[in-house]
């Protein structure tokens, strides 16, 4: 009597979505929503040539699929039978249970094609070698109708992609099947894709899951000799190595191969000694001054040849020894009778030892020395200085040491005579 006020036109079903089924082109979807529970839809499929409706589906023919009746996806209950292929403009009609009714046209478009698919793609290896480069690959193509009947599809044309690239066209046989060779020359997936070869009826776009082809590789080693596994900090160590191959005769040499060599105590602390190429009998020589201990780390490299293994090893560690010297040490028997020695040792090469551990240690006659007491070295301000009180100190040589280890060199102080006591 007077007319939809402006709240309950804001209410009207809104149609959100029309179209086939990505996967199941015969099924239509309608989404749509509403205030009020949707209790009624008709789709109306329109041919865009002719503009004459070809089919009509009401509200017995839909179920729904997800979601509620106030905002959800319907479906067909079965697949939709065409008398042609093609594509449709659909128009739908909504109504809710207040009465509430919306037409939409032209809300999507259904395509009912035939779609293209694949049996499972097979390979007669799946790895290649230098020598065995070739792969013969068999499939079969089929046709997915819109109604669900799957048939292979005869006499189609069918791109066989290697690592995603057309290296070959095929055509199928009266059985849908189709066989094929490729050349690789690396590791790379193998696939079979149909592309709308133009045939009758017009199949859409397939392709089969893809196949990774591998490579079998030739392996790889390093043998490596040190000139020298503990060094001077400043002194040059000298690596000698011969890279291999294995073959059906055993390793031989691999010659004019490139790689890179890198020198540091583990994967994470390296430095870049530099890079090499093996001569004729697959060996290289490289020198190179450590700042600190560690192992030479040996990579080949092989991204010109896949067929190779980028092999990698490691050489002996070589400990870097940096130098320590006591710069004063002295040693005097005090009124008591004890000896009281104390004295300065510096590490000049710019590292310190973490904890620094001096020997005092006494001699008779200056040849043949035994170690009284240990003492912990600190900085005092002007150097590493330590003292020890020697209790049974009898007249004789003391001096001082420092044993060397994998950083430091060792250091002995001159000794110092000590008279005994008057």
């Amino acid at each position: 009597m007077g007319g939809v006020t402006a709240a309950h036109a804001a209410d009207q079903p809104e149609v959100t979505y029309a179209g086939s089924v990505s996967d199941d082109l015969g099924i239509l979807q309608i989404s749509a929503r509403s205030a009020a529970d949707i209790t009624g839809i008709t789709a109306h499929l329109v041919s865009y040539s002719s503009q004459t409706e070809v089919a009509k589906i009401g509200t017995k023919g839909f179920r729904l699929f997800s979601g509620t009746r106030q905002d959800g996806n319907w479906r067909t209950m079965k697949p939709l039978k065409l008398p042609e292929f093609g594509s449709y403009r659909i128009d739908v009609e909504v109504t809710d249970a207040d009465g509430g009714h919306v037409l939409r046209q032209s809300a999507g478009d259904f395509a009912y094609f035939v779609a293209a698919q694949f049996g499972a793609l097979t390979v007669d290896r799946t790895a290649i070698d230098r020598e065995h480069r070739d792969v013969q690959v068999e499939g079969t193509l089929y046709g997915r109708w819109p109604t669900r009947q799957v048939e292979p599809l005869a006499a189609r044309q069918v791109e066989i992609n290697v690592d995603y690239l057309t290296q070959t066209t095929v055509t199928t046989d009266a059985q849908g099947h189709f066989t094929a060779s490729v050349r690789l020359d690396d590791a790379a997936p193998v696939q079979a894709v149909f592309g709308m070869d133009g045939g009758t009826p017009t199949v859409l776009y397939g392709e089969s899951e893809p196949v990774q082809i591998g490579v079998d590789q030739i392996p790889t080693r390093f043998t490596s000799t040190v000139s020298a596994t503990d060094v001077d900090f400043g002194q040059p160590v000298t690596v000698s190595v011969k890279v291999e191959q294995k073959t059906a005769n055993g390793w031989v040499p691999l010659a004019g191969r490139f790689g890179g060599v890198l020198f540091g105590p583990d994967d994470a602390q390296t430095d870049l000694v530099g890079r090499f190429t093996t001569a004729d009998d697959g060996t290289f020589t490289m020198e190179y001054t450590p700042w600190q201990g560690g192992y030479f780390q040996l990579a080949l490299d092989t991204r010109d040849d896949p067929f190779l293994h980028a092999g990698t090893g490691t050489s002996d560690v070589v400990h870097v020894h940096r130098a320590s010297k006591f710069t004063a040490f002295t040693a005097a028997r005090s009124d008591a009778g004890q000896v009281h020695a104390e004295g300065l040792i510096d590490f000049p090469d710019g590292w310190t030892p973490a904890w620094i551990y001096v020997h005092v240690q006494y001699s008779p006659d200056g040849v043949n020395w035994s170690t009284l007491t240990t003492v912990e070295a600190s900085w005092g301000g002007n150097g590493n200085d330590f003292a020890a009180d020697l209790d049974e100190g009898g007249a004789g040589y003391y001096r001082a040491v420092f044993d060397a280890d994998d950083n430091f060199q060792a250091a002995t102080s001159e000794p110092v005579f000590v008279p005994a006591s008057a």
